[in-house]
């Protein structure tokens, strides 16, 4: 029967982990020195190696001939915890053994003495799926368990798990994977396994992994399938996805503004049955990572791609502006939403394709902000503009009275005409909220400071009511602004950008009832026209 590769070659030692190498070194110390703790938890994505240092650190605290904080891998405790033979060493899948009871048998056996091993040790994997009653009673044991008991959970969700757990536990963070490292431990088990990958291939796979080799490891065991000689033709065709050439090509006339040449592109893919919305995400991928290879300080590292396609990003980069790189994002985005509420994916993909190549549609420049007032250089722009109507080329400067040219002082007294909109809104936001006047200039700064947060606000409206500018937007951007605490400094300095003043925000739920017709009462009614002396008759 044959084996999947990610079980097959699943790390059974510390020194066979792959890319952890401080949780690694920390956990091998704790056991060389005989300080071994009682509550673990394991956290990070998937495919990084959690499960697989839990049961190496099983294997490792019970070994009856560690070396250096490492099992043998030689005695029968080794063995028998290898092949679970050994039932001192429990693993539990939280997602599908959830509930209070199910904790509460693994409770009712932590009193009892291992048979075999030193010590009982629980493994509860995917801990955040516990339900609030099983968390609740996991707490006790988990803070002072048995001496002979050692409990190790593992989650990709640490936001989920209670506080009171955490403040239980050794806490180590698990890190995705650099796609180096993927691509070399794929080259090495194509070297054991005979199979001829080529390098280009095991870069593409280790990048579409995502940082996790249990997920690479999948990836090749279905390009095994089509044969012993695995290239990046192959892992593109079997997995629907486009190579980097392809992509860099499509990209590259794409900016040139080759219409013609950008739906061939399109057409060549779609032809090689390439899932057009997961096409539509490698294009948001690769010119958001345009947008961070352009910026002073870059890696590859940062990106988590090779430094070959990180130096080829950097060359792009130069060929388009900033601007253009935030236009193409708003596109695919735009598609990508349509294609996500049941457009033609083909469809939605060729208006992104036409609106980009459309000259007449693509910002060619940064939108101009408006200075901040009592900024010096509208002072200076003031007087210039304003200057030659108070003096007379034609006459003598001497015979003309100074008085008449207005200092830029007495220009700022006059804020009505040359900030109407500021003046307006301000004079009126004492008495009722009013629209904002600056809230579009707003909208177009985000969209050049941050992508994603601009993909909720631009349909937004805003209202300003005693110096807070009040949102107006549906509930996905209450939730993203909720959820990112970063966002709320970001919308404010647009905010003063825009303006040149400061100001609070707030939801526009807060003034939402000022909005509202008021209802007349009748019974009140009667009493005001009572009170204006006019007789009312009751029947």
């Amino acid at each position: 029967m044959h084996i999947a590769l990610y079980r097959k070659y699943r790390p059974k030692t510390f020194s066979q982990v792959i890319g952890q190498k401080y949780v690694v070194e920390a956990l091998k110390n704790q056991i060389a020195a005989g300080k071994i703790g009682h509550a673990f938890l394991f956290t990070g994505t998937r495919g990084t190696g959690k499960t697989s240092c839990a049961k190496i650190f099983a294997k490792a605290v019970n070994c009856l001939h560690p070396i250096n904080g490492e099992p043998c891998l030689e005695c029968d405790v080794c063995k028998g915890i290898e092949n679970e033979s050994i039932y001192d060493v429990t693993e539990m899948d939280a997602a599908s053994n959830n509930s209070v009871e199910d904790i509460r048998d693994v409770l009712n056996e932590v009193n009892y003495l291992p048979v075999m091993a030193k010590y009982r040790v629980y493994i509860i994997d995917e801990v955040h799926m516990l339900s609030a009653a099983a968390f609740n009673a996991l707490l006790k044991t988990l803070e002072e368990p048995p001496a002979h008991v050692i409990f190790i959970l593992a989650t990709t969700e640490i936001h989920k798990v209670p506080a009171t757990i955490l403040s239980r536990c050794q806490r180590y963070d698990f890190t995705k994977l650099t796609v180096e490292d993927i691509a070399e431990a794929l080259l090495e088990i194509a070297r054991e396994e005979n199979i001829q990958l080529t390098a280009g291939a095991a870069k593409m796979i280790a990048t579409l992994s995502d940082g996790a080799m249990r997920d690479a490891n999948s990836i090749l065991d279905t390009c095994v399938s089509m044969g012993s000689y695995i290239d990046e033709t192959t892992v593109a065709n079997l997995v629907g996805v486009s190579k980097d050439e392809d992509i860099f090509a499509f990209t590259d006339r794409l900016i040139a503004g080759d219409m013609a040449g950008s739906m061939l592109s399109l057409m060549e893919l779609t032809g090689r049955s390439v899932d057009i919305r997961r096409l539509c995400e490698e294009l948001i991928t690769h010119f958001s990572n345009l947008l961070v290879a352009n910026l002073v300080g870059s890696t590859a590292q940062l990106l988590n791609i090779s430094q070959e396609k990180f130096d080829r990003l950097q060359q792009q980069a130069k060929t388009c502006s900033h601007n253009f790189i935030s236009f193409a994002l708003n596109c695919f985005t735009d598609a990508l939403d349509s294609i996500a509420k049941g457009q033609n994916a083909k469809i939605a993909m060729d208006i992104a394709v036409y609106t980009m190549c459309n000259t007449q549609q693509v910002p060619q420049s940064v939108p101009v902000r408006p200075q901040p007032v009592n900024a010096p250089q509208q002072v200076v722009n003031t007087v210039s503009v304003q200057q030659p109507a108070s003096v007379q080329p034609s006459n003598p400067p001497a015979a003309q009275p100074e008085p008449q040219v207005q200092s830029p002082q007495k220009q700022l007294v006059q804020p009505a005409k040359a900030q109407p909109k500021q003046d307006i809104a301000t004079q009126q936001a004492e008495e009722k909220p009013v629209p904002f006047a600056y809230w579009q200039d707003v909208i177009d700064i985000i969209a050049d400071v941050d992508i994603p947060l601009h993909s909720f606000i631009k349909n937004s409206t805003a209202y300003l009511y005693k110096s807070i500018v009040y949102i107006k937007g549906n509930e996905g951007l209450n939730n993203y602004i909720r959820t990112n605490k970063e966002v709320n400094g970001i919308i404010k300095n647009a905010i003063f950008t825009a303006s040149g003043k400061r100001y609070n925000i707030g939801g526009f739920k807060n003034i939402a009832h000022m909005f509202v017709e008021a209802q007349h009462d009748s019974i009140n009614d009667i009493l005001a026209l009572r009170n204006l002396g006019v007789e009312v008759n009751i029947d």
